[in-house]
């Protein structure tokens, strides 16, 4: 719970004495400095030693490990308030940090997001369709549940999974002892293996000053489990527009959201959409953003925890967007010379397949 008083810490205006915490180096943590010194704060951050575009675009950097509280309490006591590029940042530091300055979005958000049974359940309470899914911590878990599934689910880890990490498909009883010694995690979540027509994500912003808005749909396309391709804007019925910014707004209502809220989202082939996740930072589905909309969603991100005022973005045309994976960040040639693409480069130092080493966007 936050316990400073807002009132008198908020709004943060643009000025280089107020400073922007952000913790996590990676390329999200990096397009938030970019944006907020755009605007004219100053930027620290805090992350540990290693391979951290961020430090390129930020005014300090604090090195440290997640649990060295006397690193983290110098930290938070230098910066106006502190947003986080990464959801599993351990909700103790935020709680930590939130002793000396405004952290948004708050501890809550963050392990409502960590934990795939707290936000599905936290989902379905709401109001939200939830694909059925058990609560897994042993190979008796597995088969029992598989076999009411008719063995035909997604077995994924309840926390620290992302971009297809930590999950296994199950089609067949044969396969589930090999894929239960392969998980090596002893609290998973079984899922229902849906058949949907598309994927479509939703990005909700609130800021600490309690005005909100939305950004335009997105739909996204995915490769071995790694968002691939997104297009935007897309759209659903109006109706079941309608409905779904009322379920997105009673879930950031029940977290006291202050920041972004990212709803990932199954649709089938009737229109139904199915809850998938959440994630209470910005989002690669919305990268789009930097060129396509009046306001990118880092921009959002820092008027939030800044409690400036927000409104509803818009869109200028259609635009798809392209992560660069692993060493297709080697072969840029053609893509420079189109001068129809803008591209971000993130600067990570390493090649890895699988790791997402840039992105860019052109109009449709």
């Amino acid at each position: 719970m936050q316990k400073l008083n807002l009132n008198k810490t908020l709004p943060i205006l643009p000025s280089r004495k107020n400073v922007i915490g952000i913790l996590g180096g990676g390329q999200l943590g990096k397009m938030i400095a970019m944006a907020a010194k755009k605007m004219g704060f100053t930027v620290f951050l805090y992350c540990p030693k290693g391979d951290n575009p961020a430090e390129s675009v930020v005014d300090k950097i604090y090195h440290g490990e997640w649990n060295d509280k006397v690193k983290i309490d110098d930290f938070a006591s230098k910066v106006s308030c502190v947003t986080s590029e990464f959801e599993n940042i351990p909700s103790n530091v935020l709680q930590v940090i939130s002793k000396k300055t405004l952290v948004f979005p708050n501890s809550g958000t963050f392990k409502c997001a960590q934990f795939r049974d707290k936000e599905k359940t936290l989902a379905a309470k709401v109001g939200f369709n939830v694909a059925k899914w058990y609560r897994i911590k042993s190979i008796e878990d597995l088969l029992k549940y598989t076999k009411s599934l008719n063995y035909r689910g997604i077995l994924k880890t309840n926390s620290l999974g992302y971009d297809g990490k930590g999950q296994f498909l199950i089609n067949s009883k044969k396969e589930i002892n090999e894929i239960w010694r392969s998980i090596n995690f002893t609290d998973c979540i079984l899922e229902e293996k849906i058949d949907f027509r598309r994927e479509i994500s939703i990005l909700y912003a609130r800021s600490a000053n309690k005005t909100d808005c939305f950004f335009p749909l997105s739909q996204n396309f995915h490769e071995k489990g790694i968002l691939k391709k997104t297009i935007a804007p897309t759209s659903i019925n109006e109706e079941k527009l309608i409905d779904l910014k009322n379920l997105v707004k009673k879930f950031s209502n029940v977290l006291n959201l202050v920041g972004l809220l990212t709803f990932e989202l199954f649709e089938l082939s009737d229109g139904t959409l199915i809850f998938n996740e959440i994630a209470p930072r910005p989002h690669n589905s919305f990268h789009w953003s930097i060129e396509g909309c009046d306001n990118s969603q880092f921009e959002i991100l820092v008027r939030c925890i800044c409690g400036l005022k927000i409104k509803d973005t818009k869109n200028n045309g259609k635009w798809e967007m392209y992560n660069l994976i692993g060493n297709e960040i080697n072969d840029l040639k053609n893509l420079i010379d189109e001068q129809k693409y803008s591209y971000h480069i993130y600067g990570k130092k390493i090649v890895k397949n699988g790791r997402k080493m840039g992105h860019f966007t052109k109009r449709s």
